[in-house]
């Protein structure tokens, strides 16, 4: 039996979409998992827009704010999380990948929200693959008392109260 540690390629475009589980493969293999040949298609862009649109159910999630937050942004603040999806990142530190979630806050407005903190997207990843993100938990991020060696403070996803 070979027992030497192999990399298993993941090859996903965003036309296929990154879905959970090959992030949670990516991090399960040490890494060895890569997540390669994500191209951006303008024209799938534009499609996931226009589906975005479509899909909306409310006029606030229609008409919402097009600002995207980052999780840094918007710490210790409550927020119902809907959906979460992945992008590759343009970085060479960290994940190749981040989120880019779809989040409600307290008044009911839907907008979106990007994170590349590896825990924050650990526990995103593993909730979207159980199941877990449909049932649109209340959540948080949080931010760590104490810098890294690197000098950064660390991101990470916490339970937070519903507000009604």
């Amino acid at each position: 039996m070979n027992t030497k540690n192999t990399a298993v390629e993941v090859s996903a475009t965003l036309d296929a979409d990154i879905s959970s589980d090959d992030v949670l493969r990516y991090v399960q293999t040490g890494d060895a998992a890569a997540i390669l040949n994500v191209v951006q298609d303008p024209e799938v862009v534009a499609r996931r827009i226009e589906q975005r649109i479509i899909d909306a159910d409310s006029l606030a999630a229609l008409l919402g704010n097009d600002t995207v937050l980052h999780a840094r942004d918007y710490l210790n603040t409550p927020f119902q999380l809907l959906k979460v999806e992945w992008r590759p990142s343009d970085k060479n530190d960290g994940l190749p990948v981040y989120a880019v979630l779809t989040i409600s806050d307290t008044e009911g407005e839907v907008m979106p929200m990007t994170c590349g903190a590896r825990s924050v997207v650990l526990k995103l990843a593993k909730m979207d693959s159980a199941g877990w993100v449909d049932e649109q938990p209340w959540v948080k991020i949080v931010q760590g008392d104490k810098p890294t060696e690197a000098g950064n403070y660390t991101l990470d996803l916490q339970a937070a109260p519903a507000p009604f």
